[in-house]
C-alpha cells in the first residue's frame, strides 16, 4: 500500500521508541486503591529496552462522510466498500448516512459509490460469493429498527432484496460456510431483543427464520467456527443491564441451538475472535463491576475451546475497553485498538501475553478494522470525545519478536478470574431442564430492569428525567390539553395536545392497543402531529417484563407510554405523556 507519512509522526515514533520499557510480565496483586480500573496495568515506557510492536500510520487520503456505527467488506478485487453509520447532528438530530465510497488499498485513496435505498446504522454487511454485496437490517434515521434489505453490484448500484421476517439492529450475522447468511437477535422496533435468528439464501434473495435461540441477545457476539458451527456469546443492554454470561452453539444440520460453558464475567460491546487453533478469545466490553475482579468497563479476557465447550480465563489487557475492534493478524496474534482511548494491544495466544503496540494516531471507538490481503491492518471512522472521525490509519508490523516486545497486562494464569467459581457447561438439570442464566453464573444480570431508556441510550436520561404530574383524565369526546411532562389517560380515538418550544404544539392521537400480553408487552399505535405536520404513525412500547414507562422520540418530540387499562365503560385507554428531558 502507497502511504504518505507527515514529518511529526516520525519524530514522535523516534521519541516513542526511545521511552520503551524492560519485557517484564505483571504478577502483581489485583489493586485495592479504588481506581476505576482494577486489574493493575503494567507500565511499559520507563527504564529498560523494550520495543512496541507495530506502528500506526494515518492516510492523507480523508473519507467522503465522517462515520460511527458503519460497515465495509472487502470485494473480490481487493478493494473495500464502506457505507452508512452515523455523522455530524443536526436540527433534527443524528445523521444517518445511506452514502457508500470506495477505499483504493493501492492508492489509499476514497471514491464515492452509489447511495443505499436506506439510510442505516448498526446493521450486517457481508460480501457474497456472486461478488455482490448484501446489507441488511439497522436503523435507520428515525432510530427505528428496521426490516430492509438491499444488495450492492459492482456497477454500484444498490436493488431491494426480501425483508428480513423481524426487524433487527445490533444484531450479531455471520456469513456460513455454504456462502448464506445467518443473523442473530438484535432489537426489535419494539425495543425487545430478539431470540430469533434467519439466513439469507443469495440464490434466492429472501430471508427464511432458522432456530430460535434459548435466550434473547442484542449486542452480543456470532463467530463461525472452523467446523461449520456458529458459537453466540453474551449481550445485553450496555447502560442499565442486564447483561449475559451465557453462550451457545448453533448446528446448521439442525439449525438448532444449545448452550455451551458460560463465561465467568457477563459482557455486552466486547469481541470474540477465532484463533488460528480454533479457540475463541472473547476481549473486553461492559457488565456489571465486581469488586476485586473487573470494573464495569472489563480488562479481562476468556477464552472458548470447541473441545471442552468451556471459558478459560485468558490474560488480562493492559487497559479496559469496550466499543473496540479486535482482528487476527497474519501471524495468528490478535490486535485490539480503541474503545475510548488511543492506545493497542497484541495478544499472542501462544504465550497467553498481551503486548503493547506504537500509539494510535486519533482516539477511536465505534471505529472500523480490516486486514487487507498484505496483513495491513486499516482502521477507519469512530468517536473521539467530542467528534466523528473523517480519517483512516492504517497498522503494520514487523516478524514478531517476544525478547523485544513490551509486555502489559495480566496473564491467565494469575488473572483475577480464577477468583471466580466455574459458572460450568450449560448442562442440563437432573429433570431434564436447562440451567436459566443466573444458574450458570451468579454474576450475569438477570433482573428485570427498566427498558425505558432503551430507544435512545445515548441520550444522557436518567431516573429523573421521567418524574410526571398525575395523569389527567379526558373527558368523553373531546382531545385533551396539558401541560409537558403531565400525563393524560385517553380513549381510542382521542388526542393528547401539549405546548412545546413550537408555537403550534404537539398531538397524539390514539389510533390502536396493538398488543397488551405478558409475551408481547405493551405495544400502543399513535399518531403523532408536531408543528402542524403529520409525522405519520409510530408504536409506543412497554417491552415484556417492564412496568414502563416505555419512552421513544422523534426528532425533538419524546412521548412516554405509562400503561394501558379500561374506563368504567370498559373502553380501552392509554395513559400517555409528551416529555422534554431535564438535561442538568
Amino acid at each position: 500500500m502507497t502511504i504518505k507519512i507527515y514529518s511529526a509522526l516520525l519524530i514522535f515514533s523516534l521519541i516513542f521508541l526511545a521511552s520503551c520499557s524492560e519485557p517484564e510480565i505483571n504478577n502483581g496483586e489485583v489493586s485495592q486503591s479504588g481506581s476505576e480500573y482494577l486489574v493493575p496495568t503494567a507500565t511499559p515506557f520507563s527504564t529498560a529496552d523494550c520495543e512496541p510492536y507495530g506502528s500506526f500510520t494515518l492516510l492523507e487520503g480523508k473519507m467522503f462522510n465522517e462515520r460511527q456505527r458503519h460497515a465495509w467488506v472487502t470485494l473480490s478485487d481487493g478493494q473495500i466498500l464502506l457505507t452508512g453509520g452515523r455523522g455530524k447532528g443536526g436540527a433534527r438530530g443524528p445523521r444517518v448516512f445511506p452514502h457508500s465510497e470506495i477505499f483504493n488499498v493501492n492508492t489509499g485513496q476514497w471514491t464515492e459509490s452509489g447511495d443505499m435505498i436506506t439510510e442505516r446504522q448498526d446493521f450486517a454487511m457481508f460480501s457474497l460469493n456472486d461478488g455482490r454485496v448484501l446489507v441488511a437490517g439497522g436503523q435507520d434515521i428515525q432510530m427505528e429498527a428496521m426490516k430492509n434489505s438491499e444488495v450492492w453490484d459492482e456497477s454500484g448500484n444498490w436493488t431491494k432484496v426480501g425483508k428480513l421476517n423481524d426487524s433487527r439492529e445490533r444484531g450479531a450475522a455471520v456469513k456460513l460456510s455454504d456462502g448464506r447468511v445467518l443473523y442473530t437477535g438484535g432489537k426489535n422496533d419494539r425495543l425487545g431483543d430478539n431470540t430469533t435468528t434467519e439466513i439469507f439464501d443469495p440464490n434466492t434473495n429472501e430471508w427464511e427464520l432458522s432456530g430460535d435461540m434459548n435466550q434473547k441477545r442484542s449486542i452480543h457476539t456470532a463467530t463461525v467456527l472452523k467446523d461449520g458451527r456458529v458459537i453466540v456469546i453474551g449481550g445485553g443492554k450496555h447502560r442499565e443491564g442486564p447483561y449475559y454470561s451465557s453462550a451457545e452453539v448453533w448446528d446448521p444440520e439442525t439449525e438448532t441451538w444449545e448452550y455451551t460453558g458460560s463465561m465467568r464475567l457477563a459482557r455486552v460491546q466486547h469481541t470474540a475472535t477465532l484463533l488460528d487453533d480454533g479457540r475463541v478469545l472473547v476481549v473486553g466490553g461492559v457488565g456489571e463491576k465486581v469488586e476485586g475482579v473487573d470494573t464495569s468497563i472489563r480488562a479481562s479476557t476468556e477464552i472458548w475451546d470447541p473441545a471442552t465447550g468451556i471459558f478459560e480465563p485468558a490474560a488480562s489487557m493492559g487497559d479496559a475497553r469496550t466499543e473496540h475492534e479486535a482482528t487476527l493478524l497474519s501471524d495468528g496474534r490478535v490486535l485490539v485498538t480503541g474503545g475510548l482511548l488511543p492506545r493497542a494491544e497484541v495478544y499472542d495466544p501462544d504465550t497467553d501475553t498481551w503486548y503493547s503496540t506504537g500509539p494510535m494516531i486519533e482516539t477511536r471507538y465505534r471505529h472500523l478494522a480490516l486486514k487487507l490481503n498484505d496483513g495491513t491492518v486499516i482502521l477507519s471512522g469512530g468517536q473521539a470525545d467530542k467528534y466523528v472521525h473523517i480519517t483512516a490509519e492504517t497498522f503494520e508490523a514487523p516478524v514478531f519478536d517476544t525478547t523485544k516486545a513490551c509486555i502489559v497486562g495480566i496473564q491467565g494464569k494469575v488473572s483475577p478470574l480464577l477468583a471466580l467459581d466455574d459458572p460450568g457447561s450449560g448442562e442440563v438439570d437432573e429433570e431434564g431442564n436447562v440451567y436459566a442464566e443466573g444458574e450458570l453464573n451468579e454474576l450475569g444480570s438477570v433482573e428485570a430492569h427498566s427498558a425505558r431508556f432503551s430507544e435512545l441510550e445515548e441520550s444522557g436520561l436518567s431516573e429523573s428525567d421521567l418524574v410526571f404530574a398525575a395523569p389527567v383524565i379526558a373527558e368523553p369526546g373531546d382531545d385533551v390539553i396539558v401541560p409537558l411532562g403531565t400525563p393524560a389517560t385517553i380513549r381510542l380515538g382521542q388526542g393528547l395536545g401539549s405546548p412545546s418550544m413550537d408555537a403550534n404544539g404537539t398531538l397524539v392521537r390514539f389510533k390502536e392497543l396493538v398488543a397488551n400480553s405478558d409475551e408481547e408487552g405493551v405495544i400502543v399505535k399513535v399518531n403523532l402531529r408536531s408543528s402542524g405536520w403529520d409525522m405519520g404513525d409510530m408504536d409506543l412500547v412497554i417491552a415484556p417484563g417492564e412496568s414502563g414507562p416505555g419512552v421513544t422520540s422523534f426528532t425533538r418530540v419524546w412521548l412516554g407510554l405509562l400503561g394501558v387499562s379500561t374506563n368504567e365503560a370498559g373502553e380501552t385507554t392509554a395513559t400517555i405523556v409528551v416529555f422534554e428531558p431535564n438535561k442538568k
